[in-house]
């Protein structure tokens, strides 16, 4: 993995980039033409075409977007990881901690638990209603 400093330089640098060739699309075109044709003669006296300016500036406005798009990802990455760290860095004792209300009394906070042994105190006998083995047919009157 790349280290965040290093990208960032590189992230920066593409911005650069794009905003050098959508201010001045000329004369970035003709650095490039200069420094990829080192084996060719004359290559200072090349003229870029209207279109290819054209096409250089467009190309440094996407630059500019994705570059400075990226350091703000970037940035945001960073203070999120940041964030974790500090949530991480509380650790967890394994005792449970009970809340007290404004007075500091525990006590109000009590709760009832019941039993298995209360459970089967409550278990009771069908009823007479539960019961009624009578066929109930309705009557036509």
């Amino acid at each position: 993995m790349i280290p965040a400093g290093l990208r960032k330089v590189a992230y920066a640098s593409i911005a650069l980039k794009g905003l050098f060739a959508t201010v001045a699309p000329r004369l970035s075109a003709r650095i490039a033409a200069t420094m990829s044709l080192p084996g060719f003669e004359n290559t200072g006296e090349l003229e870029p075409t209207d279109w290819y300016v054209r096409a250089v500036r467009a190309t440094g406005v996407g630059m500019l977007a994705a570059g400075g798009t990226a350091l703000l990802l970037e940035s945001r990455a960073e203070a999120a990881s940041t964030d974790d760290e500090e949530a991480t860095d509380a650790t967890f004792d394994g005792i449970d901690r009970i809340d007290t209300d404004d007075d500091g009394d525990t006590s109000d906070l009590s709760v009832d638990v019941g039993t298995d042994d209360d459970a089967d105190d409550a278990d009771t006998e069908p009823t007479d209603a539960d019961s009624d083995d009578s066929d109930d047919e309705p009557t036509d009157e």
